[in-house]
């Protein structure tokens, strides 16, 4: 996906690039193509057997939809009723904080979530600031997995990219999922006190401090009181600026973090509504992504499909830019003449949302040395964050979720065997993903700088001849 753009969007031209090295590098081969190597050959032990991790990828054959549950279906899933296996506190209660407060309590675990906004149906600054986001069968797994049901009015149907002259690039989807951000995190929430009830939520109390010596978390309410909780495993999920990490580089030896801004802003827009849909797409039920480009790569307008028939979206620039506007006609300048392809009767109209508001950051990448510590372990974008190009965060953190509860699984639910075998096992495919996904935005982005980082031409050759002699993209 061209940079610029807040939308996690997948099957277009570029995306299906993308998900071609990734699919074809997935689970344990997907590390492969990371240029860090394991300083250390996990043992030849029954723990360590990649076969005890097949239930991390293997597809549920529960159906997508809602609609295409029965009552009995939605309303009994087995969940554990006694929690005897120990207690965990997750930070955060986004995408990846949800699905494992689910999966765990299913396995036996007292659960309680903390998330320092409020739920984001009462969130205005989270609604204001909300992307959409693509979800493919790598995310869809961890979701079915877990029981959850996705709302019928969800499907992805396609892409549309607005090019110059009045041209069109239509890529139709299927099978995919698409939701707000803020949509997401809700419906998981609620979804969480449906099929767990036992998980405990508290909104506006966010972490303070650790100690990881004593299994002890120090909580901070909005009004400024504090509170401690005792954990057995404590989780972040807390995102790009994530606490618990930040936490774990500063207490714990060996733990480093690198965050590289993607150099880029957004604001959003909403309620527009026009003629869009092409002949592809038009009679398909769902929603599409819409990208509006122009000759500088920094600057593009998106737009989704929403339920109701309207559009909502974003207007990207690169940092700082935004700054440079100061009045609607200033808005309306930049667009006509960096974007292609906007309605008309838009323009005043994003203009005039945006003229108010303030950016927020398109996204960043974060490596981390490892992902776990003595009691504690990072999930999603607090481990691994990457920016929308490639349309992979919120899948890769719902793998997290998953490939989570296989590693309990494989370990009997000892945690103290289970927090080392994730790092040992998941790390390697964290740094792929941001490797990749670093390398991909410079061929969006910057094509000539693309073209002499040979790291990502090695990707692209794994999979081009990969694909050409019926062979595995990634090497041995």
């Amino acid at each position: 996906m061209p940079v610029g753009v807040t939308a996690s969007v997948t099957n277009g031209p570029a995306d299906q690039t993308f998900q071609a090295i990734h699919q074809s590098c997935s689970g344990s081969q997907f590390r492969r193509v990371s240029s860090r190597r394991r300083r250390h050959k996990p043992p030849n032990s029954a723990t360590h057997d990649k076969r005890h991790f097949s239930k991390i990828w293997r597809s549920s054959r529960q159906p997508i939809a809602c609609r295409s549950l029965s009552k009995a279906q939605a309303d009994t899933v087995p969940v554990q009723a006694s929690h005897t296996r120990g207690k965990v506190v997750i930070i955060g209660a986004g995408p990846a904080g949800s699905t494992a407060a689910i999966l765990l309590s299913k396995r036996g675990y007292s659960v309680e979530v903390y998330e320092r906004r409020p739920q984001p149906k009462h969130d205005p600054i989270d609604l204001k600031r909300t992307y959409i986001i693509a979800l493919s069968e790598r995310g869809l797994k961890a979701m079915r997995a877990a029981g959850v049901c996705i709302p019928s009015d969800a499907p992805y149907k396609g892409f549309v990219r607005h090019l110059k002259g009045g041209k069109i690039q239509v890529s139709p989807a299927e099978g995919n999922v698409s939701l707000e951000r803020a949509e997401l995190a809700q419906h998981l929430i609620s979804e969480a006190k449906r099929l767990a009830p036992s998980v405990k939520y508290h909104f506006q109390q966010g972490l303070h401090s650790v100690k990881f010596d004593r299994r002890e978390a120090t909580l901070q309410a909005e009004d400024g009181s504090k509170s401690q909780v005792k954990y057995d495993l404590l989780i972040g999920a807390d995102g790009v600026g994530s606490t618990v990490r930040s936490e774990m580089e500063h207490q714990l030896p060996g733990m480093s973090v690198k965050i590289e801004d993607s150099g880029r802003e957004y604001k959003t827009y909403r309620g527009l509504r026009a003629d869009l849909e092409p002949d592809e797409l038009k009679h398909r039920p769902g929603r599409s992504i819409h990208l509006f480009l122009g000759s500088n790569h920094w600057t593009s307008l998106s737009g989704h499909l929403n339920p109701d028939g309207s559009y909502a979206g974003t207007l990207a620039m690169k940092n700082g830019d935004f700054k440079k506007l100061k009045t609607t006609a200033d808005y309306e300048s930049v667009i006509r003449s960096s974007v292609n392809g906007v309605p008309e009767h838009w323009i005043p109209e994003v203009a005039k949302q945006c003229v108010d508001s303030s950016p927020s950051p398109q996204g960043r990448r974060v490596w981390c040395s490892k992902l776990t510590g003595p009691g504690v372990l990072l999930l999603g974008d607090a481990a691994h964050a990457v920016t929308p190009v490639g349309g992979q965060g919120a899948n890769a953190a719902l793998e997290d979720c998953l490939f989570l509860d296989g590693v309990l699984e494989a370990t009997g639910d000892n945690l103290a065997k289970a927090v080392p075998t994730f790092d040992r096992e998941r790390l390697p495919d964290a740094h792929g993903l941001v490797d990749i996904e670093s390398s991909f935005s410079k061929l969006v982005g910057n094509k000539f700088e693309a073209v002499l980082d040979l790291k990502f031409l090695k990707i692209v050759m794994h999979v081009v001849f990969g694909k050409r002699f019926g062979k595995s993209a990634c090497p041995n």
